[in-house]
């Protein structure tokens, strides 16, 4: 019989602050961590400047081995120390865990200020800038140091399916717990923002020059974010051994590929209800007992429609009774970090009773006929989670959580 996947610990970063309590305080209050402008580096010229920038943490390390990292591998690493802490996990305990990532460019932003360095004026006098400043670059980095730096010695993978990728590395660590290839897995996923990402998006007009409203009407497209989220994955019978709180369990998950378009998902999101309906098979939950979706959400106008339709195709008739919203209107479109972040903000809904809100949310958009949950946070306890994460090349993730 297969095992069961408990959530024993949560661990965030995002724009609305560098722990797990900053997110929940935020999620409750229907705060849009969306700033003006962004700090990292000069947007002028783009179509829009705003973003979900993340504060930068420090995380419980010493200084001196943080110096060949980016941000996004400080995100990953403060956001799995507080997930370990949070699981009350020892050392011991972790000696045989795995640590699973998902990310979209790594440490790209490192990448960018090398090649800067290299080009400058000033660079023949000085030198070339030295080459351990590119150790950061690949994208296994933030999943190697959480692994070295927590002394977690079994498989450790990283999964790059644009911003389906760290819910993607949830699904897979769950399948080594039930599998019984290890007893704990450490899985999330980190991005930092970076001057390729956005240039990208903003040339794919994609990013909207105001805050952005998924499932408006008048939806003008997505905000960046960045920032970092881990769970700790464990065997049920381990955690309740060792006196563990369990705060929702990964019942199933669900991946398809559109097979459609390099970056447009299928307009009748059909390969985003075939995840959806993968993962509540997976998990052997009835439609019935479905009782929020936590939206991929970006705020764009093919994606909010697809994920709308795809949500109408497998719940049916029932699809008007169920909240949906998006985080991604508080926190930003973190991409390879997207996934995580809402899973965690799906196990707080489980655990905590609550459904976060659609902020910004002004004008539903009456072709599509759900409840968005606008503006403000919803108080209702609810008995099982999809947490939906879909990317381009039709990369469709979606998470099954059910109350412990």
């Amino acid at each position: 019989m297969a095992r069961r996947v408990a959530v024993t610990g949560l661990g965030a970063v995002t724009a609305l602050g560098a722990d797990l309590p900053a997110l929940e305080r935020g999620l409750r209050a229907g705060t849009c961590g969306v700033r003006d402008q962004l700090t990292l580096f000069d947007t002028t010229g783009f179509r829009s400047g705003l973003a979900a920038q993340a504060p930068d943490p420090a995380p419980p390390v010493d200084e001196a081995l943080l110096a060949n990292v980016s941000r996004p591998d400080r995100f990953g690493l403060q956001a799995a120390f507080e997930a370990v802490a949070h699981a009350g996990l020892t050392r011991r305990e972790l000696e045989r865990a795995a640590v699973l990532f998902g990310t979209g460019t790594g440490g790209a932003a490192v990448t960018e200020k090398y090649f800067r360095m290299l080009h400058a004026p000033a660079h023949d006098e000085g030198g070339p800038p030295p080459a351990t400043m590119l150790i950061p670059h690949q994208p296994s980095s933030v999943t190697d140091l959480v692994a070295r730096h927590l002394d977690a010695r079994g498989p450790r993978t990283t999964i790059m399916t644009a911003c389906s990728s760290s819910a993607t590395a949830i699904g897979y660590a769950a399948d080594r717990i039930r599998l019984g290839h290890v007893q704990v897995a450490l899985a999330g996923g980190a991005e930092g923002l970076c001057s390729l990402t956005y240039a990208g998006f903003n040339c794919l007009r994609a990013t909207s020059p105001e805050r952005c409203r998924p499932f408006d009407a008048d939806r003008k497209g997505l905000n960046l974010g960045e920032g970092a989220a881990v769970l700790v994955l464990e065997d049920e019978a381990h955690a309740r051994a060792r006196g563990a709180t369990i705060y929702a369990y990964l019942a199933g998950y669900g991946i398809t590929a559109d097979a459609y378009h390099m970056t447009a998902p299928h307009p009748e999101g059909e390969g985003a209800a075939r995840a959806m309906q993968a993962a509540l098979d997976d998990a052997g939950l009835a439609l019935e007992e479905v009782g929020y979706i936590n939206a991929h959400g970006t705020a764009t106008p093919h994606n909010d429609a697809a994920e709308s339709a795809a949500i109408k195709r497998v719940l049916g008739a029932r699809a008007p009774e169920v909240p949906v919203s998006s985080i991604k209107s508080m926190v930003g479109h973190t991409l390879g970090a997207a996934g995580a972040i809402e899973a965690v903000s799906s196990v707080l809904t489980l655990y905590r009773g609550f459904i976060p809100p659609t902020v910004n949310l002004q004008k539903p958009d009456p072709a599509f006929g759900l409840d968005f949950v606008p503006g403000q946070a919803r108080e209702l306890s609810v008995a099982a989670v999809l947490s939906n994460s879909f990317a381009f090349g039709g990369n469709n993730t979606a998470l099954a959580f059910i109350r412990a």
